[in-house]
């Protein structure tokens, strides 16, 4: 297959924005790296743990109060305490809850905590946010007691630490470049998408004015297929060594046009721990690379192509397998919900101890700190691109077909998209390399 195949005529480009016609390689590579993520020396112990959570309390709680104007009345001691005091009035509480509860009207029991207490708070059914309070959210609450001497607080007002509407940094001071997003490539699976990934390749390749507008190439995790990240994949595998699949990766990115710089971090099946966050590949394996800059899970890009950085959020998105079974809007075909929670949430992982493992760091350096100017996962095989309180989401596509595991949950992935953003007009973009329903048809643009 030729890049003839991909040129276009004058007509077709007239129907691009000058944004898109801008040239990537007129632009210098100019990427800062976020903080280190993943390489403490923590132990695990209980106090590293109870730290962690502590740590996390504050940063959200400072949040809630500087973003939020929401400020606590007291802690939940003093409050429970001084009963009489505060009836008849609202009561502002910030803490993290410990446990949900549904009850028989529908409505949900909350025990919230902080580090003076406990408290049981009532949620009626009617709230908002009744189906989107998960165990080890820090909130704010404002609520009553309903009686004097009674223990019962219902509350009227859930406040969580969620990021503020407003656009996100881009438009005419930024260089007119794009950015391109993959994930879940998996090479060295029987099922990857090698043809459609060569497909995808050529078309980088060519004179399509949004291939040659591509200046970064975000590899959102899952690039290899790991070995033995489950049982029987062996039988799944077309590369037996992990190295071996790390080093076709790196001669796959040596395919990509000179203008395109790959950022690639790990995900679940990558030679990494499996606990979040987790730290970059060893160097070992980043040796194999020429120009492929390499971070860790989450991952805080800052792309200097404006008078202040473009920060992008990348995430792999293990923490989506904990929100699924607790939340019915959220599901592995539109997880782009799921995102949407973690910035109401500003935590990318918020459960401890359920299918996500999680790794007590020194500071919870999945709390999202500050508002991102874009957001990015992976893992669910999904594709979706969307806008949420003035930033664009992206949940990037596999390069993998539909495994023998996936078929057996009725999960249909959605292949071969590659997403793309333009940081001076705000597009977005979508090219398709694997047509669901005809897989010769070629690629399209959306």
């Amino acid at each position: 297959m030729g890049y003839r195949k991909f040129n276009f005529s004058e007509q077709a480009k007239s129907q691009y924005s000058s944004a898109w016609m801008a040239s990537a390689k007129d632009y210098d590579d100019s990427i800062t790296k976020g903080p280190v993520v993943g390489q403490s020396e923590q132990s695990g112990k209980l106090d590293d743990i109870v730290n962690l959570f502590s740590e996390r309390f504050e940063q959200l709680s400072k949040v809630l109060r500087w973003e939020w104007g929401f400020h606590s009345v007291g802690t939940i001691r003093e409050v429970r305490k001084n009963r009489p005091v505060f009836k008849n009035r609202d009561i502002n509480l910030i803490g993290i809850i410990c446990e949900v509860r549904r009850t028989k009207s529908g409505g949900r029991l909350i025990e919230l905590e902080d580090k003076t207490g406990r408290m049981t708070i009532f949620v009626g059914k009617e709230h908002p946010a009744i189906d989107t309070m998960l165990p080890d959210d820090v909130i704010g609450v404002t609520g009553r007691y309903i009686k004097d001497g009674d223990d019962f607080f219902i509350a009227s007002r859930i406040q969580h630490p969620e990021v503020a509407d407003y656009q996100n940094r881009g438009g005419e001071e930024f260089d007119p470049i794009s950015v391109a997003f993959t994930s879940d490539v998996h090479f060295g699976s029987k099922y990857h998408l090698a043809k459609e990934w060569e497909r995808m390749t050529e078309w980088l390749n060519s004179d399509h004015p949004v291939a040659k507008n591509i200046k970064y190439l975000v590899c959102s995790g899952d690039m290899a297929d790991g070995i033995g990240v489950y049982p029987g994949q062996d039988n799944n595998l077309s590369i037996q060594d992990v190295y071996e699949q790390y080093d076709y990766c790196a001669r796959q990115f040596d395919l990509l046009p000179d203008h395109i710089t790959p950022i690639m971090l790990p995900g679940n099946h990558d030679v990494v721990r499996p606990a979040e966050p987790q730290p970059v590949l060893e160097n070992e394996i980043q040796k194999m690379f020429n120009s492929t800059i390499h971070m860790g899970n989450p991952a805080r890009i800052g792309l200097n192509h404006g008078p202040e950085p473009f920060e992008i959020l990348s995430y792999h998105g293990k923490g989506i397998d904990d929100m699924v079974p607790r939340m019915a809007h959220v599901t592995y075909e539109k997880p782009a919900e799921a995102m949407k929670e973690m910035l109401k949430k500003r935590h990318l992982a918020p459960m401890w101890g359920e299918r996500n493992a999680l790794s007590p760091e020194e500071t919870d350096q999945m709390v999202i700190t500050h508002k991102p100017d874009l957001m990015v996962t992976g893992h669910t095989h999904a594709h979706q691109m969307e806008w949420y309180r003035g930033t664009p989401l992206v949940v990037s596509s596999t390069f993998q077909g539909q495994s023998d595991f996936m078929r057996m949950l009725g999960y249909k992935p959605k292949m071969g998209y590659l997403s793309v953003y333009n940081l001076q007009n705000r597009e977005m973009k979508t090219v398709a390399f694997a047509d669901q329903n005809n897989p010769s048809a070629g690629y399209t643009t959306q």
